[in-house]
């Protein structure tokens, strides 16, 4: 089976963010910034040893954003022929001139060139990955579903096993002189895997890791293994009745929790006072062991890039340092309001402006290992799971329902579902009591295990 077409080269990509902004210069754009992307994306999706879906697709795009007397106007298209480029100017310099001027509509001037240059540093890009034919991908995927279904006598069925992959490259340069040029792979797989318990429910466990370089992926027995373990240690699953007990959070959770903090590090929520964080800028947020960085010069992160969605080249923002917040995260718009330099955050597809967000997003590792952690807790809750949540972002408030395994002196003793664990931000940042020596990046956002001191457990009813 043959792939869809390559990416377009970069050179190629080049020439064009060059057409596109000579044609903004000629309708007037005072500056002008090009984002173009070339693609090329595969995923397939397997069920009882057979393909259920594939799709294989090749895109390129352009995003121009211009200013005109301090007011900006931003167009994207897929067609990329030199009279298309003319007339997406022209619609961008429209656009601007109806839009509301703004003194913080500015763009980023080249800088650290040298940084922002060393792609190869950051080995986001393998041609290994690449050259990885559909056909042996496909085959990941079946000996994947294979493998779990396998691994457990429990596990009945396998709800869905896919992988995915992209291979991209990127070009961003604007009227300032800035120039900006990389390519870069990722591969993901996952498995859902299905079994049986005693009242006829089937518990599910989940699973997916990502990597930029094909020998860094975990053998697709682990992920097998994993994939069926989660299933297997739902059953028997109930309900607990609610408490305020110590939590321990699987990476997992911890790592969609702070994800769904990150926008509070934001100068952009802080400037429209939406943020928890407001105010509390050099303040301890959080306890002394605790250390956030959003880092975009990780080798093989799979958030890392040279420059961010503006061309500024990426860096290790320390956001949280042992519990001291130590910054917060800009693009070049959100800086320029705020009187500070960005940070080399601001994110992007080529059919979209900028605006600030995160790569490599982690809470630094402890040196606890999770046994030891859960070896702490005389009674308490270990959450590995969740579902439906609530989130608010001006207040940090977060109230999920959850499953996991109830503790009793210090191990697992049986697994739980059905309860809603609830508190502040602010207060589960400062009662984290241990932290894990087990971070592992299987996405963009990451965590180690925490132990935090006492949470709600809301469940079955009162003690």
């Amino acid at each position: 089976m043959s792939g869809p077409a390559a990416p377009a080269t970069l050179a190629g990509l080049e020439s064009i963010a060059a057409q596109a902004l000579e044609c903004a210069r000629r309708a007037g754009a005072a500056h002008a910034e090009a984002c173009v992307e070339s693609a090329r994306d595969f995923s397939v999706r397997v069920r009882g040893g057979a393909v259920e879906s594939l799709t294989q697709s090749g895109t390129r795009g352009l995003g121009l954003r211009v200013i005109v007397d301090d007011a900006v106007g931003f167009v994207s298209s897929t067609d990329l022929k030199p009279e298309a480029l003319a007339d997406l100017a022209r619609r961008a310099v429209t656009l601007a001139r109806f839009s509301t001027p703004d003194p913080a509509n500015v763009l980023p001037t080249p800088g650290d060139d040298a940084e922002a240059g060393a792609t190869a540093a950051l080995a986001i890009f393998n041609p290994e990955l690449v050259a990885l034919s559909p056909d042996r991908r496909i085959e990941m995927a079946l000996v994947l579903e294979r493998l779990t279904l396998a691994h457990d006598p429990r596990v009945k069925r396998i709800d869905d096993v896919g992988l995915s992959s992209q291979e991209g490259a990127s070009v961003i340069a604007n009227t300032q002189g800035l120039a900006r040029a990389w390519s870069e792979t990722t591969l993901g797989l996952f498995a859902v895997a299905l079994a049986d318990d005693r009242d006829g429910k089937q518990r599910s466990g989940v699973y997916g890791v990502a990597r930029r370089v094909l020998a860094d992926l975990p053998p697709l027995e682990a992920v097998a293994r994993e994939a069926a373990r989660r299933a297997v240690a739902r059953i028997g699953a109930r309900p607990v009745p609610s408490a305020r007990v110590p939590v321990v959070m699987h990476p997992d959770i911890a790592a969609a929790w702070l994800t769904e903090m990150y926008q509070a590090f934001t100068g952009e929520a802080v400037l429209k006072r939406s943020s928890w964080l407001t105010g509390r800028l050099d303040q301890m947020i959080a306890a002394p062991r605790i250390t956030i960085v959003d880092d975009g010069r990780m080798p093989r992160g799979l958030g890392s890039s040279p420059c961010d969605g503006e061309g500024v080249p990426t860096r290790r923002n320390l956001l949280v340092d042992r519990g001291r917040l130590a910054m917060l995260t800009y693009d070049t718009y959100t800086a320029r309001r705020a009187g500070a330099r960005s940070t080399g955050s601001a994110t992007r597809s080529y059919d979209s402006v900028p605006g600030v967000g995160h790569r490599n997003l982690h809470i630094a590792a402890g040196d606890e290992s999770p046994e030891c952690i859960l070896a702490r807790v005389d009674r308490g809750f270990y959450m590995d799971d969740q579902g439906s949540f609530g989130f608010n972002e001006v207040t940090g408030d977060y109230s999920f329902q959850a499953q996991g395994a109830w503790i009793e002196r210090g191990e697992r003793a049986f697994p739980v579902e059905g309860v809603t664990v609830a508190s502040s931000s602010l207060e589960m940042l400062r009662a984290i009591e241990a932290v894990g020596n087990d971070l592992r990046f299987d996405n963009q956002v990451a965590s180690p295990t925490l132990l935090i001191g006492e949470m709600t457990v809301s469940g079955a009813g009162g003690e």
